[in-house]
């Protein structure tokens, strides 16, 4: 219990150092800069999980470095997140899932989405899909009010899926 409510705190400050008030973006391969709260609408969110969907707010404290975020209400408590950061020079997909490993996380492979893609059950109900895409990390979390993992893994997928489009 002790090492799954450290690992929740670990991710509320994970997304506290990705979030800000004002909306920053990372640059794209392109050039051309990612929006996070552009990525997806409420109406795509809504119909991959079910339930209603708040506005997006962009998260507080973004730096393009370390990622920027957006995140959306679902319901009346759950919440879908989409970080999008830059790999930095000393990170791989590899590094990255290691690391999760090392910890003990609960992981499983998400080949549909892409070779390096994979989930992390960080407890609670929350679903985490971690993907790549050139140069790029996006992260979803996925908490869908009285829904079980497996249940918030297919549109976690369907989600993943239209931001790699997109990035």
């Amino acid at each position: 219990m002790k090492k799954g409510i450290a690992f929740l705190f670990f991710l509320i400050f994970f997304s506290a150092l990705t979030c800000s008030s004002a909306l920053t973006t990372v640059a794209a391969d392109s050039g051309k800069k990612i929006d996070p709260c552009a990525l997806l609408t409420k109406a795509e969110i809504e119909a991959a999980v079910g339930k209603p969907v708040g506005d997006s707010k962009p998260g507080a404290n973004q730096n393009p470095a370390v990622g920027v975020s957006c995140t959306f209400t679902i319901a009346s408590f759950g919440s879908f997140n989409l970080l999008i950061k830059p790999l930095s020079s000393y990170e791989t997909p590899a590094k990255i899932k290691a690391a999760f490993q090392k910890r003990n996380t609960k992981m499983a492979a998400a080949p549909g989405v892409g070779a390096d893609a994979f989930f992390l059950f960080p407890g609670y109900g929350m679903v985490q899909l971690n993907a790549f895409k050139g140069g790029k990390y996006a992260l979803i979390t996925l908490l869908i009010p009285d829904a079980k993992e497996d249940a918030a893994k297919a549109p976690a997928e369907k989600l993943m899926k239209l931001v790699l489009t997109r990035i």
